[in-house]
C-alpha cells in the first residue's frame, strides 16, 4: 500500500502539473494514469478528473478547463497484487483560488484535519464522519451560508445539503476493501445503516483498530438534486440563507481526500508527501 501511495502521490503531482498547459479533463486525466502505468500499475477504480465536483462519481472527461473552474481528482493506484490507494485533490485551474472557492476550499481542509486529528484505535468511525460533519456546518455557519448552531444543524442533517456522503471508507484489497460483502465488512456486527439523511450512505460504522487503513474524504457540493428538491427546500429553509449561497455560484464541488494507516499509538498517513496547499504545489 506504501507503493500504490507513493505513486498516486506522484500522479496527483503530475496532474496537476498538467493543469497549466491542459485545454480537456481528458488531458489532465491522461498526465495522471500515465504516471501509474510507467510504474507498472494499474488504476485502482476509475479515474474522476472533473470540472463537474458536483457529479460524486463522474467519469466523463469531455468539459474543457476554464479559468475560473476548479478541477476534482480522484485517482489511484493500484499494485500487481491488488493493494490500492485513493486520494482526491481539488485544485484551481487557474492556478489560483476566488476568493469564494477559498473560502469553502478552507472548510473542506479545516474538516480534513480535525478528522486525520482523531484517527486512532477504538474511536468510532461515526464519530470522525460526524466531526466532519460539524467542522463543515459551523464553516458555512461562519460563512452565512448556513443558520444556527452547529451541533444542531448536524442534529437535523443540514449539512447533508452540502456534504451527502461519508467521510471514508476501508481501503485495502480494492478501492474499498471487502464491500463485496456489503455491511458485513464495514458495519460493527449487530448495526445497519441508518435511515437518516446525514448518515445513511456511511460506508463504514465500527471501531478503528491497529493496522486498518481508512480514507479521510470531506467534501462540499452543490448538487442541484439535492438542493432543488422541494422538500429539502421546504424542510430547510430557515437555516439556509440562500441569497448567500448563490455567491458561491463558482464552486460545484471540493473534496480533499488521505488514505490513513491506524497504528498503535495513533495514525499515518501514507499520503502525507501530497501537499493539500494545492495552489502552492
Amino acid at each position: 500500500m506504501r507503493q500504490s501511495a507513493a505513486v498516486t502521490v506522484q500522479a496527483h503531482q503530475a496532474g496537476i502539473a498538467a493543469t497549466a498547459t491542459a485545454t480537456t479533463e481528458a488531458e489532465v486525466r491522461a498526465a495522471m494514469e500515465a504516471v501509474i502505468l510507467a510504474n507498472d500499475m494499474a488504476c485502482a477504480y476509475a479515474s474522476i478528473v472533473t470540472v463537474q465536483g458536483e457529479v460524486l462519481h463522474n467519469n466523463h472527461y469531455h468539459h474543457a478547463l476554464k479559468p475560473g473552474d476548479l478541477l476534482l481528482a480522484d485517482v489511484g493506484a493500484e499494485t500487481a497484487s491488488g493493494w490500492a490507494a485513493d486520494v482526491t485533490r481539488t485544485w484551481p485551474v487557474s492556478g489560483k483560488f476566488s476568493s469564494t472557492q477559498r473560502d469553502l476550499y478552507d472548510v473542506v481542509l479545516a474538516a480534513h484535519d480535525a478528522c486525520i486529528g482523531q484517527v486512532r484505535p477504538g474511536v468510532e468511525y461515526r464519530e470522525i464522519h460526524l466531526l466532519a460533519a460539524k467542522v463543515i456546518a459551523a464553516g458555512l455557519v461562519d460563512l452565512g451560508i448556513l443558520r444556527g448552531q452547529a451541533e444542531d444543524l448536524v442534529e437535523m442533517d443540514a449539512h447533508a445539503l452540502f456534504f451527502p456522503h461519508g467521510v471514508g471508507h476501508l481501503l485495502g484489497l480494492d478501492v474499498h476493501d471487502m464491500e463485496d460483502f456489503g455491511d458485513l465488512a464495514g458495519y460493527e456486527a449487530g448495526r445497519a445503516r441508518s435511515d437518516r439523511f446525514g448518515l445513511g450512505y456511511l460506508r463504514l460504522d465500527r471501531p478503528l483498530r491497529t493496522n486498518m487503513v481508512v480514507t479521510i474524504e470531506p467534501g462540499c457540493y452543490q448538487v442541484p438534486a439535492i438542493l432543488n428538491d422541494p422538500e429539502r427546500r421546504e424542510k430547510y429553509r430557515q437555516v439556509v440563507n440562500w441569497e448567500r449561497l448563490a455567491e458561491f455560484a463558482d464552486v460545484r464541488g471540493i473534496r480533499i481526500e488521505d488514505d490513513v494507516l491506524v497504528t498503535e499509538t495513533g495514525h499515518e498517513v501514507l499520503t502525507a508527501a501530497l501537499s493539500t496547499d494545492v495552489e502552492s504545489a
